[in-house]
């Protein structure tokens, strides 16, 4: 009986483990049973229960005290001796820690979780206290890029199916925890809400097509962070026209003398340098580079940008003509 029960025990504790992690990294996380290190000492395979996931690529293995008194001292012994055991990074898991001893596992750098609770990864710069988790309220300014990314791949693509954030992630170059603060963003702002179905996240929106577009117009920023004039060949750079260049090709505004690229800000030194871009002054420049906060490329299937972010780019723009053009793009979007 106290054997069945120990069984019973230990799988509730599996199974609340994998579903906390998935709500806090927001993407699935599979726990497995596993079997402690033939060359540990026996007294940690009767203080321990031992499980295996896989989080952002790497091995974890969990040290899970379902009824253990150890204290941190010891905690950090027995973690150490599963560490030089194993390649994998070692975590304690326990059902509750106090935070007196919580407090000393983090100032000795061991990772530990305790669901529902805390999660302390060093290894994979986690630090995800729930305080620290709470749903961010809409700012001033609006979107978070990466919420407007997903509210753009949504109007443009139809996105129907595959809302969960680790396909959004694939679609659009960002991690599925970046997608999961994304939904956060979305949700808080009264957009969308977001629902679980069995152990994955889905988001919904509150509207559709146009009046979803209505609905966020106030909330949309641009996502240019900077423009950069540069000299170079970029007849072989597979990049998405941007800028002004990109508004021409789409509506009947006058093409500018200068072609114009986006790229995403943080892809920009390894383009330049693949590339052999040099930025120099303007009357001196090839070419315009505006650096994107999020993936310009993720969003389009043609060579321009997509309208709905030049839309956010050019919409206020002190040019009357550039300002019209840019509210013109959304009268040849099929909501």
């Amino acid at each position: 009986m106290l054997e069945r029960d120990r069984i019973s025990t230990e799988g509730a504790f599996a199974e609340t483990l994998e579903r906390y992690l998935g709500d806090t990294l927001h993407d699935h996380v599979r726990v497995q049973e596993s079997t402690a290190p033939q060359n540990l000492p026996s007294f940690l395979d009767r203080a321990y229960h031992f499980y295996e996931a896989r989080i952002a690529g790497r091995r974890c293995v969990f040290l899970a005290a379902l009824d253990s008194a150890a204290t941190p001292s010891d905690i950090t012994k027995h973690v150490g001796l599963v560490r030089n055991s194993i390649d994998a990074i070692v975590i304690f898991a326990a059902p509750s820690l106090s935070a007196h001893n919580r407090a000393r596992l983090i100032g000795q750098r061991v990772p530990f979780v305790v669901p529902g609770n805390q999660l302390y990864i060093p290894d994979l710069a986690m630090d995800l206290r729930e305080h620290f988790r709470a749903p961010r309220q809409r700012h001033d300014d609006g979107l978070s890029p990466a919420a407007q990314a997903v509210l753009f791949d949504h109007l443009l693509r139809h996105a129907d199916k595959a809302m969960i954030p680790s396909l959004i992630a694939a679609r659009l170059r960002y991690s599925a925890m970046s997608i999961g603060r994304a939904f956060d963003d979305l949700a808080a702002s009264g957009l969308a809400r977001t629902e679980k179905h069995g152990k994955e996240r889905h988001i919904r929106f509150k509207a559709e097509g146009r009046q979803l577009f209505e609905a966020a117009r106030d909330l949309l920023r641009s996502p240019v962070r900077a423009v950069k004039f540069v000299r170079g060949d970029h007849s072989q750079a597979p990049l998405k026209q941007g800028g002004e260049w990109a508004l021409a090709a789409l509506t009947d505004l006058s093409r500018p003398s200068i072609i114009a690229y986006a790229v995403a800000a943080g892809n920009w030194k390894a383009i330049a340098q693949a590339s052999g871009f040099v930025e120099t002054s303007r009357d001196q420049a090839d070419l315009v580079i505006e650096t994107w906060s999020y993936d310009p490329a993720a969003l389009s299937d043609t060579d321009t940008v997509d309208p709905l972010s030049l839309y956010a780019h050019f919409r206020d723009h002190r040019d009357e003509r550039v300002s019209m053009a840019a509210e013109h793009l959304l009268e040849n979007i099929a909501w």
